[in-house]
């Protein structure tokens, strides 16, 4: 006859189960530390760093009343995420605009709901391991890597804290706690719409509990009203902030395809999650592109969507009410981003949609499956361990691509090919940040050529804007001329064909485009600013000698050229008169200085070198060019990013 444990033993073991929630914490913790030292990437920039709502603290009505996208030259994209531009600028002025805390925000936040999704798995029947094990496969789910390794990515996690925090609060019997929890998806909402699937999760609930005769269905819609003021509170706020953007909506996604259209790309996207849900260890930026759904990923999805009902029409009365809830919350979850409804999106699939589903499943099935292998304890703790481990390892692995953006967008390329047209223009718009505009050309012409009806309109836009920028600027006129025809609205691409008008110096037909952009909008305070632009220039045209090919000009006459052509954002215009000024006999050392400083930052990399060699022989000793010598190291070192 086997012998009892000690009592000691006992105790210990107790205590072990009582702290099961420090296993998935430190986990992911671990796993997820390296993201501590990333920077800002792809949307962070227009988001965070480029947003006056986020740079300053603004009075808090304002956050209410716009859309998430505030940028007046952009089409607006619907999306309705007031809480998060709060948060950003919250931080923005706490970590003084540095990267690494909004990371260490993002992490903490995600932390926060692996500890929500193991409470939820004890409440769902799992004991404190099983729990451990289901919040520890969410919080180290590889493909989770977006939503929190990426700041922008974190409409998500937020979402997903509130949501979770108002299932955690929920009871029936006590109004208070109705209240709260309905005020808590508020929030989760004011993150992101996801959160209305926490809606669906306390309405099945309530089902559950009429159909089990607990209460009746008239005590049931009446603990559903917190529920339904904290659904009207959102919509009448998103009315108000939605009426008050005179932007024209995006004519991505959003209008691009069909009813018929959207049955099969919804099916392909099924199809994709379901693969990405059992391919979890390779995540990747790009899944599938809007408008293409090929046969084989249709049928695919249609199967799953098929399977999926039998098994919950067979064995979903099985599960306990939790179980079924999280079910219908992640099912929901994920049909928002199946393109039946419009969306300001162009990938058919991505990584971070799965988040709030995930963590759902985990919910879901985290005592469904402790049950199940209870007969088999060695064998399950060594698959979850495996599993757990190469998740964390993967994981760790991906972050690293988070944390440079030329290596996201490298690997970005690497797996989806040169043929993808939103990875290519990303890489081009890397190498016009850093003004190197012959290699962005090379990536926007691609992007161009393998356009879609989804990504060809900001290809065609960021293509004009580099020709522009390589003085190409008739080949960019055509470019904005077309679109702003396919685009009456668009703001932008006005502004833009007028500032490509100005730099070709047709300035009389750059005010005249204002004049009728003026009428299109009027108050906006930037055309005065550009009008008075094009018209000092205008003057400055007028006012110079006019420059005769083959001879030198005096060092002033060039310089006043040049500075007229960076204020029009002409650079390569530009780069030729600081060029003149360093070859003119009479320029000064300062002036010599300031040419020199252009072509570094903003001119052909190998005339930066040259110029700066020769500055450097015939002024040595100025620390300045120490500092230009260290400006074209970075700016040339854009593809020796970290691929290691």
């Amino acid at each position: 006859m086997a012998s009892s444990p000690p009592p000691d033993f006992e105790d210990a073991r107790a205590r072990l189960m009582r702290r099961a929630l420090w296993l998935p914490l430190l986990l992911v913790a671990l796993a997820y530390a390296n993201t501590v030292r990333g920077t800002f990437v792809w949307d962070d920039h227009s988001l965070i760093e480029e947003q006056s709502l986020v740079r300053e603290l603004a009075p808090l009505p304002d956050y209410f009343t716009r859309m998430f996208w505030s940028d007046s030259l952009s089409v607006s994209r619907g999306y309705y995420r007031p809480l998060v531009t709060l948060g950003y600028a919250v931080e923005y002025a706490l970590w003084g605009g540095a990267a690494e805390g909004f990371h260490l925000t993002n992490l903490l936040f995600h932390l926060a709901v692996v500890a929500w999704v193991f409470l939820l798995c004890r409440r769902g029947g799992a004991s404190p391991w099983g729990a451990a094990v289901g919040a520890a496969a969410f919080g180290l789910f590889p493909r989770l890597t977006e939503s929190v390794a990426w700041i922008s990515g974190r409409t998500d996690v937020l979402a997903a804290l509130f949501m979770l925090a108002a299932l955690l609060v929920y009871q029936t019997d006590r109004a208070p706690r109705r209240w709260l929890s309905a005020g808590l998806l508020l929030l989760g909402l004011f993150c992101k719409e996801v959160a209305v699937a926490g809606v669906l999760a306390l309405a099945v609930l309530e089902l559950r509990a009429v159909r089990a005769r607990e209460r009746s269905m008239g005590q049931a819609l009446r603990n559903l009203v917190p529920l339904a003021v904290a659904l009207a509170v959102y919509g009448a706020l998103r009315l108000n902030a939605l009426r008050s953007d005179v932007r024209e909506l995006d004519g991505g996604t959003s209008t691009g395809l069909s009813l018929g259209e959207r049955v099969p790309t919804a099916l392909a996207a099924v199809g994709h999650y379901a693969v990405m849900l059992v391919d979890a260890l390779r995540p990747r930026l790009q899944v599938g592109v809007v408008g293409e759904a090929p046969l084989a990923w249709v049928l695919l999805g249609a199967g799953v969507l098929v399977a999926g009902i039998i098994l919950a029409w067979r064995w979903g009365g099985r599960l306990p009410p939790l179980s079924r809830a999280a079910l219908a919350a992640g099912a929901l979850a994920l049909a928002l981003v199946l393109h039946l409804i419009p969306l300001g999106i162009h990938t058919l699939a991505s990584d971070r949609f799965l988040y709030v589903p995930v963590a759902m499943l985990a919910i879901a099935f985290a005592a469904p499956i402790e049950n199940a292998v209870r007969a088999r304890p060695k064998l399950a703790g060594a698959v979850t361990g495996g599993v757990l481990l190469s998740f964390a390892g993967a994981t760790h692995l991906r972050n690293r691509d988070w944390m440079d953006e030329m290596r996201l967008w490298r690997v970005a390329e690497r797996v989806s090919g040169p043929d993808d047209a939103f990875v290519q223009q990303q890489l081009g718009g890397l190498y016009m940040n850093v003004h190197r505009y012959d290699e962005a050309l090379v990536h926007l012409q691609n992007s161009v050529r393998t356009q879609n009806r989804m990504t060809g309109a900001k290809g065609y836009n960021n293509l004009a804007l580099c020709l522009t920028k390589l003085g190409r600027h008739e080949e960019a006129i055509t470019l904005f001329e077309d679109m702003v025809k396919q685009q009456p609205g668009y703001h932008r691409g006005h502004l833009n064909l007028a500032m490509t008008l100005a730099r070709a110096g047709r300035f009389d037909d750059a005010l005249l485009r204002l004049q009728t952009l003026q009428s299109l909008t009027p108050g906006d305070t930037v055309i005065p600013e550009l009008r008075a632009l094009f018209e000092r220039s205008r003057d400055t045209v007028a006012k110079l000698p006019k420059k005769r090919p083959g001879d030198a000009e005096p060092a002033a006459v060039a310089e006043a050229r040049a500075r007229m052509y960076q204020e029009l954002g002409a650079p390569h215009e530009a780069a030729t008169s600081w060029e003149a000024v360093l070859n003119a006999p009479d320029s000064t050392p300062e002036q010599r200085l300031h040419a020199v400083g252009f072509l570094v930052f903003e001119g052909n990399l190998g005339r930066a070198r040259n110029a700066l060699e020769g500055l450097m022989r015939t002024q040595p000793g100025d620390e300045r060019l120490l500092l230009l010598e260290e400006a074209l190291v970075s700016r040339s070192s854009l593809d020796l990013s970290r691929m290691e």
